[in-house]
């Protein structure tokens, strides 16, 4: 018997929303997605993105409430191993199309500094979008786990993996020189 993959083929995150442009206002369209390729995140890589979005027309822009998950492949902070974990979005987003579907003219929608572009052959891209969130989302210290011993600074010997038989250095105690002083003030009395 031959088994079968149920699961529906992925699609890519680009979506032509030229028939809800089309549409009176306050009209809607809702997909699933699952990414095909991985997304670059500058210092990792997002993959096996998926998730659901619902696109609304409004009466300057195309409203887009996305719900993505995937995994990351990022490197420790710490102990620079390589390591994944998953991750949830959630957020919303504005399209303003560039081209007018009735006169295939430039469009007259005031330009914005938050909403993303609609291509103009009336495409909306969610891969930058959920790029960005996921960039927002992440630790700025990724760390491969909460007890991760990191590298010694004097060997660099991974810790989480190997002894490091260094000895331990006490970090430096800015207020030890105070303590002198108190002493030598006592001691002067």
């Amino acid at each position: 018997m031959i088994a079968h993959d149920t699961r529906p083929e992925p699609v890519s995150l680009l979506f032509n929303v030229s028939q809800l442009l089309k549409s009176e206002i306050g009209q809607s369209r809702s997909y699933e997605f699952a990414g095909k390729e991985a997304l670059d995140l500058g210092d990792g890589t997002a993959t096996d993105i998926h998730g659901h979005s619902k696109f609304t027309l409004t009466n300057f822009d195309i409203l887009a409430s996305i719900s993505a998950a995937g995994r990351l492949h990022l490197t420790c902070a710490r102990c620079l191993e390589p390591f994944t974990t998953p991750i949830e979005v959630q957020f919303d987003e504005e399209f303003v199309p560039s081209i007018d579907i009735q006169t295939g003219l430039p469009s007259g929608v005031p330009v914005s500094d938050v909403a993303l572009p609609i291509s103009p052959d009336h495409t909306i891209d969610l891969g930058e979008a959920i790029r960005q969130q996921f960039l927002l989302s992440m630790d700025l210290m990724p760390v491969c786990s909460p007890g991760c011993m990191g590298l010694c600074p004097t060997c660099g010997i991974n810790r989480n993996t190997e002894t490091c038989l260094c000895p331990s250095q006490e970090p430096a105690n800015p207020f030890e020189v105070l303590k002198t002083l108190i002493q030598n003030t006592e001691q002067s009395q």
